[in-house]
């Protein structure tokens, strides 16, 4: 064998796979870096679709909302932050939660959680055009709104979230009161007119020169067959018989033409009806007054009155008689008057003596009605801390317990002392509240400058327990520090306690709103709300009276354990609920000023 011709070939076929292969690795190189660059180009071009995307949907003055398949909020744009009244940061992570923004139907009846838009649109439902009322949280301002939403779906299928459009409508907006006019006064001279007209002893007719009558005093009224008004029908027609209606019309037309002409009077039904013109402001007649008197008084002719002379004697006796019994008037008005002023003097002294009565009566009212408050307020701290100083006795009690049953154990003895240490010192702090409160002085030495924010979001897992599955629980506090003049177990107490008495309300099945959050004018507010069957004016009045409650087995403690903790950390409680609407309790806390450095250290 020719071994070099062997090595040679070999060598030859060598060099050929590694110039193709040279020539393979540039290629794929240069392909490679093509890639890349189209790559790099793809992603900008998609990050500039993303961006004009949002520019475009912030830029629609329609409210649109996006959540994930769990109904948290992902994407929101401007308008629908100002709909909604929240900042993209607090709004985003937040469902569309019926406590939270009061969405009721337009009757007030609220709206169930899972028959809400989104909720639907996540079960894959297209909702168009649900109307429903709703509240600003910022601005407290109750809109009509409609949504439409749609469910969001992937490749396969399956809904990934959903998408909403909210429009506020007009439905709600009140129309501006339509101007008064006011009427003329009327003229003091034609209401004497028609005063006088009205008055007439006689029969009176005005008619047109039509001979329709326009006008009829009671007295021509009353002598009409049937007793309508005789406006609008004819002079002849209405008040003559069928004989002289002739004449009558041509009297009329001849009093309408000649108002100079003596025209003698109508006579029909044993009435004598005299016409006289009557002018407008031209001159022109435009109208006639018929006068009716009895048929045989007017065919009376006047006897004429004869002289007769004067008496003077008689007159001078009348007068004098007139004179004595002005006097004698005179005299009896002034005793009248003297009896007048004796009785309104002992009148003003007797209402001056019950004046007086009134207002000892009320001094003693108020003083037993600030010992009647006094005793209320304590019993209503005294309800929270029995129930609070039940629950720390249940914890020394049970540690003590295990203490006696792991004697052997230091270390365990040991974490189990301190527990019951802890649960006795909390206890004397809730009887130095108790004492303090009843002796009237509710600067208690537990109030310290807390934030009110953490102890909230520290009670999260206890509250979301309390609630159970069924509840829908939402518990929101503020991110930056809220600072507050507080007593943290009262605190704890009326958190627990106002939050019970709402998942009691949903009967276990409901939403219910747990919020804190700063006020602009200063201050804090702790609000809880849930969507039951509200209260009506009667009940909400005496919710805060000890004992009082509609759920029976309850102890009615909730709402004055609440008040009580108002009160002593100087704020109040509101109550704003009704019939259908469920109800919000919402606690009012002043601002504190932030703790100094040495409070920091010492707490």
């Amino acid at each position: 064998m020719n071994w070099v011709l062997l090595l040679a070939v070999v060598a030859g076929v060598t060099t050929l796979i590694a110039v193709i292969a040279t020539i393979f690795a540039v290629t794929r190189g240069v392909r490679h870096a093509s890639a890349s660059d189209e790559l790099d180009l793809v992603q900008k071009s998609a990050e500039a679709v993303d961006r004009r995307m949002f520019e475009t949907l912030n830029a629609v003055p329609v409210a649109l909302v996006e959540t994930d398949r769990s109904g948290k909020f992902v994407f929101a744009n401007r308008a629908a932050h100002q709909l909604l009244g929240r900042r993209d940061a607090e709004l985003l992570g937040l469902r569309f939660h019926s406590a939270t923004w009061g969405v009721t139907y337009p009757d007030g009846r609220p709206v169930p959680a899972d028959l809400l838009p989104s909720a639907r649109a996540l079960r894959g439902q297209t909702v168009k055009g649900f109307q429903h009322l709703m509240a600003n949280p910022a601005t407290r301002r109750k809109m009509l709104v409609s949504v439409t939403a749609m469910p969001i779906e992937n490749a396969l299928g399956e809904v990934t979230g959903s998408i909403a459009a909210l429009v506020e409508t007009e439905g709600l907006s009140t129309p501006e009161p339509a101007p008064q006019i006011e009427a003329p006064a009327p003229d003091p001279v034609l209401e004497l007119t028609r005063r006088v007209f009205e008055a007439a002893p006689g029969a009176l007719v005005i008619v047109g020169a039509d001979g329709v009558v326009r006008q009829a005093n009671p007295v021509a009224q009353a002598l009409l067959a049937e007793p309508v008004s005789p406006a609008g029908g004819d002079f002849a027609e209405l008040f003559l018989d069928e004989a002289a209606r002739g004449a009558g019309r041509q009297a009329l037309h001849l009093a309408r033409v000649s108002p100079e002409a003596e025209i003698a009077p109508v006579t029909s039904n044993g009435v004598a009806w005299s016409i006289l013109p009557l002018a407008n402001a031209d001159g022109v007649i435009d109208a006639l007054l018929l006068s009716g008197e009895a048929a045989s008084e007017a065919a009376e002719a006047p006897a004429e009155t004869p002289d007769i002379a004067p008496d003077t004697a008689s007159l001078d006796a009348a007068l004098a008689e007139a004179a004595a019994a002005h006097q004698a008037r005179e005299a009896d008005l002034a005793a009248q008057r003297d009896q007048a002023m004796a009785a309104a003097q002992a009148a003003r002294q007797e209402a001056e003596t019950a004046r007086q009565a009134a207002r000892e009566a009320e001094v003693r009212a108020e003083a037993d009605l600030a010992g009647g408050r006094r005793m209320e307020n304590v019993g209503r701290l005294t309800g929270g801390l029995a129930h609070d100083f039940n629950a720390l006795l249940a914890v020394m009690t049970g540690a003590l317990d295990m203490m006696l049953r792991q004697a052997d154990d230091p270390a365990r003895v040991r974490r189990l002392g301190q527990a019951a240490l802890a649960a006795g010192q909390r206890g004397e702090a809730l009887t130095r509240r108790l004492s303090a409160f009843a002796q009237g002085d509710d600067d208690t030495p537990s109030l310290q400058i807390l934030d009110a924010a953490v102890l909230l979001k520290a009670m999260e897992s206890r509250l979301r327990a309390l609630a159970g599955p069924g509840v829908d629980l939402m518990i929101e506090a503020p991110s930056e520090p809220a600072l507050a003049r507080l007593d943290p177990v009262a605190f704890e107490g009326a958190v627990k306690a106002l939050t019970l008495n709402a998942i009691e309300a949903v009967g276990g099945a409901g939403s219910v709103a747990v919020r804190l959050e700063s006020l602009l004018e200063g201050g804090l507010r702790l609000s809880v709300r849930d969507s039951g069957p509200g209260m009506d004016r009667e009940i909400a009045a005496r919710a805060l009276e000890p004992f009082f409650t509609t759920k029976p087995g309850a102890a009615g403690l909730g709402l004055p354990q609440a008040y009580a903790f108002a009160r002593q950390s100087g704020g109040n409680l509101s109550i704003d609920s009704g019939p259908g609407e469920g109800a919000e309790v919402a606690v009012t806390l002043p601002d504190a000023p932030r703790p100094s450095d040495a409070e920091t250290r010492a707490a």
